[in-house]
């Protein structure tokens, strides 16, 4: 292309500051990465909880639903028998998604 000298110098600045300005953005992104990674063993606790919290929820309200009252022996067996199902439907999935 036969460009003028002017137009190659505009062309460099354009280029330059869009070099400048992916180079900040990739600084950026690296530092919060950086600043939430003391922030993951937490997160990940509290998604433990929640989801212990769930499973309990869950249970309660199937055992109360088969008529087994709360602390009682069979509404013990019956939190242990859902747990059991639960974590061979779990073994399941990711057995299944291994292939």
């Amino acid at each position: 292309m036969n460009l003028s000298r002017s137009t190659w110098s505009i062309i460099r600045g354009i280029y330059d500051i869009v070099h400048m300005a992916l180079w900040v953005l990739v600084a950026a992104w690296v530092a919060v990465f950086i600043n939430s990674i003391p922030r993951i063993p937490e997160a990940l606790a509290t998604a433990e909880r929640q989801r212990a919290l769930e499973i309990s929820k869950e249970n309660k309200f199937y055992c109360e639903k088969w008529g087994m009252r709360a602390n009682s022996h069979e509404y013990v067996i019956c939190t242990m028998d859902l747990n059991e199902i639960r974590a061979k439907v779990e073994k399941r999935i990711a057995e299944d998604s291994a292939f």
